[in-house]
């Protein structure tokens, strides 16, 4: 393949390869018109050798379907095309690297990741992948190198639909261009006529948790059909045998999603994202209660620009003294007010949930942060206005500096919940679709705020 290296595709500059694999080449790029730097994925056009051009028609058709895919957790797509004999789909440029580079420095360093981040980088991953999946887009080679990091703790995933439009293409495929990585396929997508759908992604992303949790990949052979050849017939050492110290949930969920029985998986990635963040929630649990109070003189401080680390405070007994009905937090009954949350511990707020359920109970609703500062905290809200931001004066402080000191505000109106961008400076977004106007929410929405995310339910 020729280099397109300070060529023009379409409107896009192409400045320097950064990336290759199979047929395709990524390139760093810049588009004068906006004055931003993209990433392209080019592949070559008429790489099946067709006369009527089917791959470039087939590219097209599936980079539609993929551009559509709007998540907070996957790279969004700018723009696609096919221009000087190459189809491209041009995305966010991201530059802070990607979980593959994150693991290879831990290698080197002879370490193991930060568990709890990781299995929240992972939780991010399967909500991206649930997105995908109700979409009806199997990725299809999930791996740390499609792992792309916005922020430490800001997961996208990418190549979406990319594996898709070479499988698809059967004068491409007899040619034997790899469709899937070897090390992550599940086994079903590595026996011929093998049925791919949403679990063997879910396979795959239980591989790179197993790399991310041991240190090591669950097969290793000499070649590539022999590593495909144990993800059929073997089962992987056990996760907690490598690592005697794994969490038996982490261990649990690693061996559910590498099931070699698509039926034996987690059926939806979302159900594996919820087992993900609950992991995570009970290590940083048992983390803040385990920790010294004092720091050890051969630790540096934190960079002051670095995001604040609040632990998770003691959790209380629902309806006791004491206990917070926002945050959930212990509180000395005779208090007030919460010291964490700075809830009226005298329950006032509770007199206005008079919107009840058939079952006597009323409707409120419960946020739950997956990433930032205060990531494992939920907050179960009564039907009133409860304001987000940085600054003390609302009822949801969240010191991150991507969140505006008045940030958004949820509603409660006639039994319906919506959610309000209070002219904020990164947005309000709604299962990434940024709000403009007040929002109607539904269990299981994703809200965003700046970088961070939360998971919005219904509780009655």
């Amino acid at each position: 393949m020729s280099d397109l290296v300070g060529k023009r595709l379409g409107q896009y500059q192409v400045l320097e390869l950064i990336g290759q694999g199979g047929m395709a080449r990524v390139y760093k790029g810049y588009q004068p018109s906006l004055q931003r730097y993209v990433a392209i994925k080019a592949i070559p056009s008429q790489a099946d050798g067709s006369p009527d051009n089917t791959f470039a028609k087939r590219f097209t058709t599936e980079a539609r379907v993929v551009a559509r895919l709007t998540h907070p957790n996957i790279v969004p797509i700018h723009d696609y095309g096919e221009d000087n004999g190459w189809a491209f789909i041009v995305m966010e440029y991201i530059s802070s690297g990607t979980l593959r580079e994150r693991i290879a420095k831990s290698e080197a360093q002879h370490t193991r990741l930060d568990l709890p981040l990781t299995l929240e980088l992972l939780a991010q991953a399967a909500l991206a992948l649930d997105c995908a999946h109700q979409n009806h887009v199997i990725h299809r080679d999930v791996k740390p190198g499609n792992m792309l990091l916005r922020t430490e703790d800001h997961l996208l995933l990418s190549d979406f639909g990319i594996a898709a439009i070479l499988e698809a293409n059967q004068n491409l495929t007899r040619t034997g261009a790899s469709v899937g990585t070897p090390q992550y396929m599940a086994p079903e997508q590595g026996t011929p006529g093998g049925d791919v759908d949403a679990r063997t992604d879910i396979y795959a992303l239980g591989v790179v948790l197993y790399q991310c949790a041991t240190g090591r990949l669950p097969f290793i052979a000499d070649t590539p059909m022999g590593i495909i050849y144990k993800q059929i017939h073997e089962q992987p050492l056990r996760p907690i045998a490598i690592v005697p110290s794994l969490p038996p949930l982490v261990d649990a969920i690693i061996l559910r999603a590498l099931a070699k029985d698509p039926r034996a998986r987690y059926q939806h990635a979302r159900e594996m994202a919820d087992e993900l963040r609950t992991a995570a929630g009970e290590l940083r649990t048992g983390m803040a209660r385990a920790a010294p109070p004092t720091v050890p003189r051969d630790v540096q401080p934190p960079s002051p620009n670095a995001p604040p680390v609040i632990p998770l405070p003691p959790r209380g007994v629902p309806g006791a003294a004491g206990t917070c009905f926002r945050c959930g937090a212990a509180n000395n009954p005779t208090n007030r007010f919460c010291t964490m949350c700075g809830y009226d511990l005298s329950g006032a707020r509770g007199r206005g949930d008079r919107y009840l359920l058939p079952n006597g109970h009323p409707l409120r609703c419960r946020i739950t942060l997956r990433n930032g500062p205060l990531a494992g905290h939920s907050f179960l809200l009564h039907q009133d206005t409860t304001t987000l931001g940085r600054n003390a004066s609302n009822d949801v402080v969240i010191q991150d500096a991507t969140i505006s000191r008045s940030h958004a505000r949820l509603l409660f109106h006639n039994g319906q919940w919506s959610v309000e961008d209070l002219h904020s400076s990164n947005g309000t977004w709604v299962n990434g679709t940024r709000a403009t106007r007040p929002a109607p929410l539904m269990h299981g929405d994703e809200l965003r705020l700046g970088d961070d995310i939360m998971l919005f339910e219904l509780v009655g």
